[in-house]
């Protein structure tokens, strides 16, 4: 491994830890700025398959970053988003973006916190720094069109998760 791809992780890695904790607060950044269309960044999902944001087209879709080793993750992914997506079924698709995690750990969140909704790794980071990502959790919400509308850093209720669903995927 080249010595620059190294740093550039590292540097990512120490900027995950530093934010994990952080709390909520919607973005606007030169980094996947709203209203533009999702990045073009293939990665691969848990079920061993490659695909995009772009795949999502035609559906409203949120994203969210997570790890194991962020507790802020852990929490929001069990009360926030597994009630969230049964309440809102098909309406909207889930993404769930593992990031720098080793991958059983990953696979033993997923199985406590009872996700069902599509899984993928976004392994080098280079995904949630195209959308700008400043913390985590990390969730990005895109229109059925694939525009980015809004970001947000930090952990979510399932209420505030729902309430922003619906008023920026279902109105």
């Amino acid at each position: 491994m080249k010595r620059s791809t190294r740093l550039a992780g590292l540097a990512l890695a120490v900027t995950l830890l530093a934010a994990a904790c952080s709390g909520g607060a919607s973005t606007a950044g030169s980094e996947g700025r709203e209203g533009d269309p999702v990045p073009s960044v293939a990665f691969p999902t848990f079920a061993g398959e490659t695909t995009t944001l772009e795949a999502y087209e035609g559906r409203p879709l949120v994203v969210n970053f997570w790890a194991s080793w962020c507790p802020s993750c852990v929490a929001e992914l069990s009360a926030a988003f597994v009630p969230a997506q049964e309440a809102l079924g098909d309406s909207v698709a889930f993404l769930g973006l593992n990031i720098q995690d080793e991958r059983d750990k990953a696979l033993e969140l997923v199985a406590e916190t009872g996700v069902l909704f599509d899984l993928a790794e976004d392994r080098s980071g280079e995904l949630y720094t195209e959308l700008g990502g400043l913390g985590m959790p990390f969730t990005v919400f895109v229109s059925a069109d694939g525009e980015i509308l809004e970001r947000h850093n930090g952990p979510l209720t399932e209420s505030q998760l729902v309430d922003r669903i619906s008023e920026l995927l279902l109105s």
